[in-house]
């Protein structure tokens, strides 16, 4: 009897051995890979590194911890803007690479700050940028149709659809400002290979975020539904940004092409956003779709209080007297 049982325990302390060695060798692998991942040189990373990182960290979900690890003490350690920028967009590329899982774990280790991007010893304004636009990133996962889309608390029945396109619309207009943060200065000659990795991929997203932005804004024009007070500011203050950001991407997107920066790319034609534009578009939509059934135009609860038209009225109204007094100004 006290053979068997010491046999048992030694069986089992063996397993317990192998599972400890196993669970070794694979964080060693993980170490080995981002280190090669982020080499000295300028020299793009390569694809079986990534694939090999997120094959052990699927194969293993507690070491995504030791993976974030890894890559911050890589930032912290090095004072080479090309390890650094290739240690961002390892990062980046794992985000894009990884399930839903794992986007949501990464995004977790990074707001509970186990996750790091320190490049406080950092001047080059491109890393700076990037590391902020990242930052930003983790917010976001990949949805089943390949649209990013912005990671949400848990939203009430009471807030419905209208809420929560414009959250999604709020979300996009900051990921656009920080791509656009991203375009690197005319005199930058370092690192091409590595940069234009990073920069095809910020682009990449920017497109299919612009994309979700102009989906939200044609519902937003479509739709004769209501919203809270709160909710309709919000609206009043997205219409506001959109005819200040839509220029600037438009010439972000411009620069980009003159300077054969994701030369690969299929740039979308940016739409300018103006008081009258969007004032017309609404109007041409709605005159289209006046035979639309009742489900469709009543997709919003009627109880909420202000009407999306009272955000056009708010809109024209601020506008003209913002005009009359520049007019006034002008005159004086």
């Amino acid at each position: 009897m006290l053979v068997r049982v010491k046999s048992k325990l030694w069986a089992a302390l063996g397993s317990s051995e192998a599972r400890h060695g196993g669970r070794m060798k694979l964080l060693v692998r993980i170490q080995v890979a981002v280190a090669q991942c982020t080499g000295h040189g300028d020299v793009p990373i390569e694809d079986r590194y990534v694939d090999e990182i997120l094959f052990l960290v699927s194969n293993a979900p507690v070491s995504a911890a030791f993976l974030s690890r890894r890559i911050s003490a890589r930032l912290a350690a090095t004072r080479d803007p090309v390890v650094a920028l290739k240690a961002l967009l390892l990062l980046h590329r794992l985000l894009r690479g990884g399930d839903r899982r794992f986007e949501r774990e990464i995004g977790t280790l990074w707001s509970s700050g186990e996750l790091e991007m320190d490049l406080s010893w950092c001047s080059h304004s491109f890393l700076v940028s990037y590391s902020s636009f990242l930052g930003d990133r983790m917010g976001w996962v990949i949805n089943h149709a390949g649209m990013l889309e912005p990671i949400r608390a848990h939203q009430s029945r009471e807030e419905e659809e209208a809420e929560s396109i414009l959250h999604m619309m709020s979300r996009c207009q900051v990921f656009l400002d920080r791509a656009m943060d991203c375009l690197p200065q005319e005199e930058t000659s370092w690192p091409s290979q590595v940069m234009q990795s990073a920069v095809d991929i910020i682009l990449r997203e920017s497109f299919r975020v612009y994309r979700s932005f102009c989906d939200g804004l044609a519902i937003l024009l479509r739709c004769s539904f209501q919203l809270r007070k709160s909710s309709g500011d919000l609206a009043l203050g997205i219409l506001k940004e959109a005819c200040i950001q839509t220029p600037r991407l438009h010439e972000f997107y411009e620069n980009c092409k003159r300077r054969n920066l994701g030369r690969i790319l299929d740039f979308p034609s940016v739409r300018i956003i103006t008081i009258s534009s969007m004032r017309q578009h609404q109007n041409e939509v709605q005159g289209n779709n006046v035979e639309e059934s009742e489900a469709s135009r009543t997709r919003f609860l009627p109880k909420l209080e202000t009407k999306i038209t009272q955000v056009w009225v708010a809109f024209d109204e601020e506008d003209s007297t913002t005009s009359a007094s520049s007019a006034g100004e002008s005159r004086g």
